[in-house]
């Protein structure tokens, strides 16, 4: 969880937000805007408008909300994203982008949960994209390397838009640390509480979670999953089957869940967590070898089902997950989090390809 706390103080600006308070941020956001209009590009104007716009309608807003929530800085986000398409000529004609280009860039900049800050074009060189100068992501290219004419628009626009970021530092740098703090007792308490899964099984709820994260249209890591699928899962119940012969009726049975689900988080005991189609397997006599059965989950760990052998026996089955004597939490984050980082990677190679 580190990670994200790094980037929620990168994107938040934890400095700045400390030796500025609110009142006073939006007191010399007409000073600034002054100082602006006299220096800015004169194709950049309208997007200083726009800019000064969306940071009037937060100074409204805290005054008479006096709280933002995360919904109110998606909003923010979108008008930033909004404001930058409405720039496809001026920033087209004033760089070395294109038009597939710059729908690339508008494209990496929706595919994050917010957009990254940026003082200016990045250099890069020593790769297998041409040299020059890039986005954040290092994978649009700006401006050649010699055309200062455009690297010194870009400069002034990215610092257009990072005035815009500090909407996103003053009055929540304690919402982020509260943010963080309730997403690390969250995955703290689904290591604990959630089931310990197969290897198979912890690659497709990790991959599935961060496919789901990579599509949706404002992706987070912040919280776990809330289920978990359960498949080709091996375990040990005991079985009561009332036809067997005596002395056969009680045994040690072996399981393997064939499809299931479960929520973790479940608080009542009572209420089952999951549910498990299984088939079963032991050496009885009077009734047959292999069965099937239905099987409830209680509080993840404990297991109720019903089984069934052949037409005519049927019995009933508890079973406690002994998979968790081998609980591995790091693993298992470890798993979650490689993941994440995968359908990062993916998330920028495809956009190389647009």
């Amino acid at each position: 969880m580190s990670r994200w706390l790094i980037y929620l103080v990168l994107l938040y600006g934890v400095a700045s937000a400390s030796a500025q308070t609110e009142q006073e941020y939006c007191d010399n956001l007409e000073k600034h805007h002054q100082n602006t209009q006299r220096t800015v590009h004169a194709s950049l104007k309208p997007f200083a408008n726009e800019m000064q716009t969306i940071q009037q309608n937060y100074c409204i807003e805290f005054h008479t909300q006096k709280t933002l929530d995360n919904a109110d800085y998606t909003d923010i986000n979108n008008m930033l994203i909004r404001a930058i398409e409405k720039q496809n000529n001026v920033l087209i004609r004033n760089t070395d982008m294109g038009q597939t280009s710059f729908d690339r860039y508008i494209k990496q900049l929706k595919s994050q949960p917010y957009i990254p800050p940026q003082e200016k074009p990045l250099y890069i060189s020593n790769r297998e994209l041409p040299d020059g100068y890039y986005d954040a992501s290092k994978s649009i290219l700006l401006c050649n390397k010699n055309n200062p004419d455009c690297t010194r628009f870009m400069t002034s626009f990215f610092q257009l838009l990072g005035h815009s970021h500090k909407l996103l530092t003053l009055q929540d740098v304690d919402a982020a640390a509260v943010v963080h703090t309730n997403a690390s007792k969250q995955w703290d308490q689904f290591l604990e509480d959630s089931l310990v899964q197969m290897p198979w099984e912890l690659w497709f709820n990790s991959n599935r979670l961060y496919s789901q994260r990579q599509s949706s249209a404002n992706p987070q890591l912040l919280s776990p999953p809330s289920y978990q699928y359960i498949f080709l899962r091996p375990g040990l119940v005991y079985d009561f089957v009332s036809n067997a012969e005596d002395g056969s009726q009680n045994k040690a049975t072996l399981m393997l869940e064939g499809l299931g689900i479960d929520v973790w988080n479940r608080k009542q005991w009572y209420i089952p967590s999951g549910i498990s189609v299984v088939g079963l397997y032991t050496d009885r006599d009077g009734v047959d070898d292999l069965g099937w059965g239905v099987a409830l989950r209680f509080k993840t760990k404990f297991m109720l089902g019903a089984s069934f052998y052949g037409s005519d026996d049927t019995g009933v089955f508890l079973s406690v997950d002994l998979l968790e004597l081998f609980r591995d939490k790091k693993q298992t984050f470890k798993q979650y989090k490689s993941e994440f980082y995968q359908a990062q990677r993916e998330l920028s190679r495809q956009g190389q390809h647009y």
